[in-house]
This record gives C-alpha cells, sequence and structure tokens, in this order.
C-alpha cells in the first residue's frame, strides 16, 4: 500500500500515533473502575515491587514506574482518598506505601484485562514483538536481550 501522507515514514510521529492508541484503550478500560492511567501504572509498580520489596517509598515507584516523583506523591494522595493504598511511616522521612486489599483486588482484576487489550493492541507484530522491544530499549538506551538462533 503507497504512503498517503507526507508523515508515514518519520518514526517518532508513529511512535507518537501508537502510544496515542495504547493509551486511549487502556484509558478506556480504566474509566469503567474510576482510575486514571497514571494511577493504574502506580497501582502495577507498587504491585510488582511488593513481590520482593518489603518497605516501598514514592522514589521507588517513581524509578520503577518512569513516572515523575511529583506526579507519584500527587497521585498517592488520591490513591490514599480512594482506600487503594496505605501509607505508614517508617521513621520521621519515609513512608512505606502498601496495596490495600481493595487495592489488590483491582490490580489483580484489572492486570488480565489490560495484559489482554494490549496483546490484541500488539498482536499485529506476530513474531516480530521481541525485535520491535528491543529496537525500542535501543533507543531509550536500555540493555538489550539477543535471542540465539536455533540451528536445525
Amino acid at each position: 500500500m503507497a504512503d498517503t501522507s507526507l508523515n508515514e515514514n518519520r518514526i517518532g510521529l508513529l511512535i507518537w500515533q501508537t502510544c496515542n492508541i495504547w493509551q486511549t484503550k487502556l484509558r478506556k478500560i480504566l474509566k469503567k473502575y474510576n482510575i486514571s492511567l497514571n494511577e493504574y501504572l502506580i497501582i502495577e509498580t507498587l504491585f510488582k515491587l511488593s513481590s520482593n520489596m518489603n518497605s516501598i517509598s514514592q522514589t521507588n515507584i517513581s524509578n520503577n514506574s518512569f513516572i515523575d516523583i511529583s506526579v507519584v506523591s500527587t497521585t498517592l494522595s488520591l490513591l490514599e482518598k480512594k482506600k487503594i493504598i496505605i501509607r505508614n511511616f517508617t521513621d520521621n522521612r519515609t513512608k512505606k506505601i502498601e496495596l490495600t486489599q481493595k487495592g489488590m483486588t483491582l490490580i489483580s482484576s484489572l492486570s488480565k484485562i489490560i495484559s489482554n487489550e494490549e496483546s490484541i493492541i500488539f498482536s499485529k507484530l506476530g513474531n516480530e514483538s521481541y525485535n520491535f522491544i528491543n529496537s525500542l530499549k535501543l533507543i531509550l538506551g536500555k540493555k538489550i536481550r539477543v535471542k540465539a538462533n536455533k540451528r536445525d
């Protein structure tokens, strides 16, 4: 199929358009649960960190979700009001952040739904998904893993 736009070969715009599709579809799902995309990403990060960390801070969440610390702080206040998380002081400077039972129930339901939606969105990549992920990691300056080819 021929290019129909002067911008169809601009990789930055293609990444932006893909991101917009991803965000729109996820926001539509999350709206039914009355949470934003940032709230979901923070809940998901908190859930994943809790499997191998005893005391999780805002900084831990920010570093692992790639959401700015000030946005994490504001969002945690909203999640606390919704009774999805609790914050306890471990000392005078640090708050330990945990999911409540409501938060655990929410993330276990949503993670399956979101994962399924992402599978649908990115299924068009087929066997190229591994290479696509590595390409994005290269752009972001991250380490990539190379699959060894199987010899017949």
